[in-house]
């Protein structure tokens, strides 16, 4: 028998670091994107992303978090590229709620450094934010920022050079198993491959129409900011901020603008990603304008930039990881609502180990969601 043969449709977020961990392996491994490796269209975009080793949602996802982390590490040293900062996070938010709760039992499960600060320590050392009564928040030492355009192609430039194909401006058009795999029908023709992993991100349903009930497509807006003055974001972290009064924000890499960013119920649908509206409404900004508002009243109320990003999500917000429930041979990942980046890595090598050996050493369990289609 020859090599295992393995196509990759979506080289995005988690497509390029599956491609990348598949072309370790000895796999012939094939990528398929519509535009290319880095773009930003989809949902990798905004210059950097958060990371952080604090869930706030589910412990479960503590293994992947760590995972992802010394992955991180590979792909730097693999690469000679910095594509993590480590500056130091904050998660902060009312002790009360369970995001919160969750956060706290997660720090101290995570074997990172952190410390816990009340909103007197929280506003001495961090002055740039205003705090609720009563908040609290949890210092990240080991969280930072993540250069998300910047690491999908270096993923994709890594598996390149190991030997993966990668198909640019190729945009797929079917999908279908065969009974000697996998069919892969693109504008340029037919490709047959032993397996497919299919990371489409918000092109998801458009590629497999039996995800339509269980993924939704959202818009998602990020806004950035420069200082009422200079010295304002000269020591600014990344933060998060956990609900209900959830919000996030990077400074931008020299400190003179903050990226912001909202939740899931200020996202707009979008069912057509290759059709949405890509410059934000002045009634979009209005949650942004109450975040300054309330949480960072030294940022000017007036973006100097906003984009546009498509972001997918579950009715639990638990990722599709796992087999195609029709095509046992095609590896589906999707509906990384929004959080997914700092996973990437280790989600890259699940999918991989999903796609060779059906079976992967970390527990996905609990992102089985066969029952729901």
């Amino acid at each position: 028998m020859g090599r295992l043969k393995v196509g990759v449709v979506g080289l995005g977020t988690m497509g390029s670091q599956v491609l990348w961990q598949l072309s370790k392996r000895g796999v012939d491994a094939t990528g398929f994107e519509t535009y290319f490796p880095g773009h930003s269209r989809g949902a990798a975009g905004g210059e950097t992303r958060l990371f952080r080793n604090i869930e706030l949602e589910d412990l479960r996802y503590a293994p992947i978090v760590a995972r992802a982390s010394e992955i991180w590490d590979d792909l730097q040293g693999v690469s000679g590229r910095e594509l993590r900062v480590i500056s130091g996070a904050l998660v902060m938010g009312s002790p009360a709620h369970t995001q919160m709760q969750t956060a706290l039992v997660a720090a101290h499960q995570s074997g990172k450094p952190y410390e816990v600060l009340d909103r007197a320590e929280l506003r001495a050392r961090h002055p740039q934010f205003e705090v609720d009564p009563g908040d609290i928040a949890i210092w990240d030492r080991t969280g930072g920022s993540i250069r998300p355009e910047l690491t999908v192609a270096t993923a994709a430039d890594l598996a390149e050079q190991n030997g993966a194909t990668i198909n640019r401006g190729s945009k797929v058009r079917e999908i279908n198993e065969t009974h000697g795999g996998v069919t892969v029908v693109t504008d340029a023709g037919r490709f047959d491959f032993d397996r497919v992993v299919v990371a489409a991100g918000g092109w998801i349903n458009q590629l497999l129409p039996r995800f339509e009930s269980l993924i939704t497509v959202r818009r998602l807006i990020s806004a950035w900011y420069f200082g009422r003055d200079a010295e304002y974001l000269k020591t600014v972290v990344p933060f998060i901020r956990t609900a209900p009064t959830y919000c996030y924000g990077l400074p931008v890499p020299d400190r003179t603008a903050m990226k912001l960013g909202v939740g899931y119920e200020d996202h707009l649908p979008a069912d057509r990603p290759d059709e949405v509206e890509r410059i934000a409404r002045p009634d979009e900004l209005a949650p942004f304008e109450r975040v300054i508002a309330r949480y960072m009243p030294g940022l000017n109320p007036y973006p100097m930039r906003t984009e546009t990003y498509i972001e997918t999500y579950t009715p639990d917000r638990h990722e599709w990881i796992g087999e195609h429930p029709d095509m046992g041979n095609v590896v589906v990942l999707a509906g990384f609502s929004g959080h997914g980046f700092k996973m990437s890595p280790a989600i890259g090598e699940i999918g991989a180990e999903l796609a060779i050996d059906g079976k992967t050493g970390l527990d996905i369990d609990f992102l089985n969601h066969e029952g729901e289609l």
